[in-house]
């Protein structure tokens, strides 16, 4: 009987084996057992001695023409190992195997290639004690197949992880060029339309002339106006503003001169003008064909000759002030119609900058969508590094009808219901379009219809008179209201 992992030897000669009670094992049905096992496995005792092979280590002995007939049975198993000294893997073999049969350690695995007729074939090697004074059990098994699948699973990794790191990389070095390779901050773009752009506004920046900035609703006029400024010699003066469309005509001249206590119903005090604050600096008028043609005539005197007065007030003042104007309507068209001043124009267009529409410069489209993020994601709470291809393939595609201002709005929209890593659309594109997007089934005729719908409502529904859509899209207003008919389009209110 064996009790603790001893081990008696039975009345009828046969060894028993485990640390079970009363649990007898003949030689054979050991043996049985050990070919049962697909593993190449030998039973070595701890003087070294192997006691027992299994049929797979026969097998593989008889193919390489090892051992011998005995195939081990009875050889020093760690001398074997002992006379391939030099060899690392025989020499680490050894000493893993020989702490087992020592019980200084219960299990030992060493992985080796070995050559073959085949090839080179992986093997690994495992010892385990089966309790103090038993043998231990030594097997080998070919593990080429398995390797190889690990090889194949490493490089996957290895190029997903290096795929992973060149697109972080060309994500960091788009964030770089939107950071840092443009010389006008905000004028994001490497197109040849906006190269033209940037030249315009270097070639302009360090004089003191009065520039007339052209372009659609959204294209970012007053950043231009602001490289402008931030170029020129009066960059440590203000940059005053004054959007020109927002303000009543009854209050526009107050705003841009000033005015005196008591000069009108509502004049409690006295009030400085936006050209008296922008003295020695710049001063910015946007929509500067919504003005209405009383106050031209001021604003052409100021330029002309640097002189205005406060309104009720007959103290001539005088400035030092750099005009830049801004418009997207054309001013051609409203001097024909008489509601512009021509020498007021021209004294406007001494040196006229037209900034491109986004739809025709589609290729800056990724490098915008990427300076918009980092823009905004730090306050949405946000950390994009991925657009997918197909995402930016849609908005280039987009037409934008409102331009950079439009594309900003959609980002930071789609910043809001993007909740890990890559930015989703999730639907904001058409949401900002009222149509479907490119790729789907968006129209020439659903973009344009959009587009009119906008300015009709900027407009408050005027197709004539001050402020009116045709003037802002550039047609006559019989032609608008062709097209709208055409489209499907009705005003909400006549302003007529």
């Amino acid at each position: 009987m064996i009790e603790n992992g001893d081990r008696e030897t039975a009345r009828d000669g046969a060894h028993v084996v485990g640390p079970f009670p009363v649990r007898f094992v003949s030689e054979a049905v050991l043996q049985r057992l050990l070919d049962a096992l697909g593993d190449q496995v030998a039973l070595v005792e701890p003087d070294g001695r192997v006691v027992a092979v299994n049929a797979a280590w026969r097998r593989f002995a008889d193919a390489n023409g090892f051992v011998g007939a005995s195939h081990g049975v009875g050889a020093d198993y760690v001398a074997v190992c002992e006379a391939a000294r030099g060899d690392a893997i025989a020499e680490a073999a050894r000493d893993g195997i020989r702490a087992v049969l020592r019980g200084t350690t219960p299990e030992f695995t060493l992985r080796y290639p070995c050559p073959g007729a085949a090839g080179p074939a992986w093997y690994e090697v495992r010892a385990a004690s089966l309790g103090r004074g038993l043998p231990a059990v030594v097997a080998h098994r070919v593990i080429t197949e398995l390797v190889e699948t690990q090889n194949r699973l490493v490089e996957a990794l290895r190029r997903i992880r290096s795929l992973t790191d060149r697109l972080a990389s060309d994500a960091v070095q788009l964030h770089d060029d939107v950071r840092d390779r443009y010389e006008f901050e905000d004028l994001v773009g490497e197109t040849a339309a906006m190269r033209r752009l940037t030249h315009r506004i270097a070639q302009v920046a360090r004089t003191d002339a009065t520039v007339l900035v052209l372009g659609e609703t959204g294209t970012g006029k007053e950043l231009v106006a602001r490289a402008i400024h931030d170029q020129s010699a009066r960059s440590h003066q203000p940059l005053i503003r004054v959007n020109c469309a927002a303000l009543p005509s009854t209050l526009i001249e107050s705003e841009l001169f000033g005015h005196e206590k008591g000069a009108f119903t509502g004049a409690i005090a006295r009030k400085i003008g936006r050209f008296e604050l922008a003295d020695g600096g710049t001063i910015f008028l946007d929509e500067i064909g919504d003005v209405d043609p009383a106050v031209q005539a001021k604003l052409l005197r100021v330029l002309q000759q640097g002189e205005f007065e406060r309104v009720g007030s007959s103290v001539t003042l005088r400035v030092d002030v750099r005009v830049i104007a801004a418009t997207n309507r054309d001013l051609r068209r409203a001097m024909t119609a008489g509601t512009f001043r021509h020498d007021l124009y021209y004294r406007l267009t001494v040196f006229p900058i037209e900034v491109p529409p986004l739809r025709d410069r589609s290729d800056d489209v990724p490098l915008l969508v990427w300076y918009f993020i980092a823009k905004h994601q730090d306050r949405l709470g946000k950390n994009i590094d991925r657009v997918p291809a197909r995402t930016m393939e849609v908005l280039a595609r987009y037409p934008w009808p409102g331009n950079v201002r439009e594309l900003e709005n959609v980002i930071e929209r789609a910043l809001i219901v993007t909740s890990d890593r890559t930015l989703r659309l999730d639907g904001v594109l058409e949401l900002a379009s009222g149509a479907d997007v490119p790729g789907t089934s968006l129209r020439l005729d659903d973009s344009a219809r959009a587009h009119i719908v906008r300015v009709l409502d900027a407009c408050g529904g005027r197709l004539k008179g001050r402020g009116n859509a045709a003037d802002r899209l550039g047609v006559k207003p019989s032609t608008l209201r062709s097209r709208m008919k055409r489209l499907g389009i009705s005003r909400r209110r006549d302003g007529e």
